[in-house]
């Protein structure tokens, strides 16, 4: 899997993730702080990774 996929996945993912809030949030979901907090760690844990491991430039 390239990094470009990578990244564009993981894009995606996080769109999804914002809709998926945002739905909880209108419906008043009483777990949705947790669910929140957990799918934020989630997600920066990915792009965290992504950016780690993309490769640099070599000068």
């Amino acid at each position: 899997m390239s990094h470009s996929t990578v990244r564009q996945a993981l894009f995606a993912l996080t769109a999804l993730y914002g809709l998926v809030i945002a739905v909880l949030a209108m419906l008043d979901v009483a777990a949705l702080g947790l669910v929140a907090s957990v799918g934020a760690v989630l997600i920066g844990l990915g792009w965290g990774c992504a950016g780690r491991f993309a490769r640099r430039p070599q000068n």
